[in-house]
């Protein structure tokens, strides 16, 4: 059985999918800075590392992907721009095999392709879900932190009703849409 990675790769079309450029947008607005940033689906153009990079307190970012394009996308990034690996980080995985005692916590959690990639079938190997991925991801969010969603992902139809029982029980609250984003908060603070 071979992992299940994403046989391609997402340059920036914004008339497509605009979550990353609307993802910096937010966190600029919200003057959200030297925070620790969790990204699911980096993409091969980075941008959300990248503006990120361009703040007067930047974001401290951790990106993942499953797309061996965009990973080496990324080695080619830091190599012509070493600076940016001061504040971003990329690992290629398969999301659904995080393991709890490797990760950091965050302030920020995007979950923009949450629904979108698993497959039980495909993926025996891997102990997530979305919705364990979800809950695994909402507690390493620091209290009060921010988990954000894409509600033009291919996947919002499967990941809406996962949401929406973490808002009802109350792991979640505080939905707020800014563009086309869904930001929850973890309780607390």
């Amino acid at each position: 059985m071979k992992m299940n990675y994403y046989k391609d790769n997402w340059a920036l079309d914004v008339s497509e999918c605009p979550c990353d450029v609307h993802f910096v947008d937010y966190l600029r607005s919200r003057a959200v800075r030297g925070k620790a940033v969790f990204h699911f689906g980096t993409g091969s153009h980075h941008v959300v590392a990248v503006e990120n990079a361009k703040q007067r307190k930047p974001n401290h970012v951790l990106g993942v992907t499953a797309s061996k394009e965009e990973y080496e996308s990324y080695i080619d990034l830091v190599v012509s721009k070493p600076a940016l690996a001061n504040t971003y980080k990329a690992m290629f995985v398969d999301i659904y095999t995080l393991e709890p005692k490797l990760l950091p916590e965050f302030d920020v959690v995007s979950l923009f392709h949450l629904g979108e990639f698993h497959d039980p079938v495909r993926q025996k190997y891997a102990p997530l879900d979305d919705r364990k991925l979800l809950a695994l991801m909402v507690r390493k969010t620091r209290p009060g932190g921010r988990v954000a969603f894409y509600r033009g992902s291919n996947g919002w139809r499967k990941s809406e009703p996962i949401v929406e029982s973490f808002l009802k029980r109350g792991t979640l609250t505080k939905p707020e849409t800014y563009k086309s984003l869904l930001i929850c908060r973890r309780p607390g603070r």
